[in-house]
């Protein structure tokens, strides 16, 4: 098995509260039945506030890249120079972030592996190709790329690492998720649109992966279950066009998650030979207020099983791949007991559901 031995975390310097951004999309949908819808979904968000690495959100800033409060003329092609220029910083600040925290540097670490995840910026050579120039690391590092999976990319990525550490005793494997959802603002007045603006926002998360044999302790990764619920293909995904990376968000998701929740997770325990009582902590995605309440009230789960992940909402957003390793990094940050579970769960489009075992060492 391998194991998780630290998570940092990074988030732009552009925080804006959601009462600022409420008052930015009134003035950029223009619209009264749009403001109407906007003043409800933003009222039971469960969000404070978001942060984008554009200052264009806020009207007590007076700086703007693309949308200065009106709709944007920004092409898709505009965002992505954006995308290129910003992505890197903010994924090098959570990649020192990582190191600090177990006291080493990137030299001393010496990575073997590197993994980028990412849906809201592609381009080649891509941030892989960016990260070893500028940080450094060794040519010959094994690099791959997780993209365009959405929200629970990072399961993916985690897989993959798991595999890499069953494999090789010295693999030190760096994964990074970057997300600059806010760089697709579209005043777009459909429910997925107005939905997507309600919630979204930026960040990045490093997770440094070893073998279970290595000295520095962590969380152990157990093993994952995934399926994909073809019915659900519809509800969730992205639309390239020529403006933007059109987010497809519908209404019904929650309702959806929350019909097949429960045969998911008894799949999922039994493939981990385990049960629902020997669970002792839960890392859900919060892709938004509603999936986690729906989540919450089927499993039966308590204030304290939900708490990490509506802590990060409330004071991020939804940041796509990078949200459930913040959820991950709230808990193992508090104090556990040798052995303690977590059980993860996260959703992306497909609509597929990714859930993931971890123990603490």
């Amino acid at each position: 098995m391998s194991k998780i031995i630290s998570i940092g975390t990074a988030v732009p310097i552009h925080r804006s509260k959601q009462t600022a951004i409420l008052e930015f999309m009134h003035a950029a949908y223009n619209n009264d039945v749009a403001s109407r819808k906007l003043n409800a979904l933003f009222h039971h968000s469960g969000i404070e506030a978001r942060y984008s690495v554009i200052p264009d959100f806020d009207k007590n800033r007076h700086e703007h890249i693309f949308f200065n409060g009106t709709p944007s003329t920004a092409n898709v092609a505009n965002r992505l120079d954006v995308f290129k220029e910003r992505a890197i910083p903010l994924t090098t600040q959570a990649i020192h972030a990582a190191c600090e925290k177990i006291n080493t540097t990137l030299a001393e670490l010496d990575v073997t592996h590197l993994i980028t995840v990412t849906c809201t910026g592609l381009s080649a050579p891509g941030i892989d190709a960016e990260l070893i120039e500028q940080l450094h690391l060794r040519n010959d590092i094994y690099r791959t790329s997780v993209n365009f999976l959405g929200c629970n990319a990072a399961f993916h990525a985690l897989k993959i690492a798991d595999m890499i550490c069953k494999t090789d005793p010295d693999a030190r494997v760096l994964i990074v998720s970057v997300e600059l959802c806010t760089l697709h603002f579209q005043p777009k007045n459909n429910h997925d649109n107005l939905l997507s603006n309600t919630i979204f926002g930026d960040g990045a998360a490093a997770v440094i992966v070893t073998p279970e044999s290595s000295k520095q302790r962590g969380i152990i990764m157990n093993g994952f279950y995934s399926i994909l619920l073809n019915k659900g293909k519809n509800l969730m995904g992205w639309d390239i066009t020529p403006v933007n990376f059109e987010m497809i968000l519908d209404a019904k998701i929650p309702e959806f998650i929350g019909e097949a929740v429960d045969a998911i997770v008894v799949n999922a325990l039994s493939k981990y030979k385990t049960n629902l009582s020997s669970i002792n902590n839960w890392a859900i995605h919060p892709g938004g207020k509603k999936i986690v309440d729906t989540i919450k009230k089927q499993l039966g789960l308590s204030d304290a099983d939900t708490a990490a992940s509506y802590k990060i909402l409330n004071e991020y957003g939804n940041m796509s791949s990078p949200t459930i390793l913040f959820v991950l990094n709230e808990l193992m940050e508090q104090q556990y007991t040798t052995g303690e579970t977590i059980f993860s769960i996260g959703f992306g489009p497909g609509l597929s559901i990714e859930t993931a075992l971890f123990s603490y060492e």
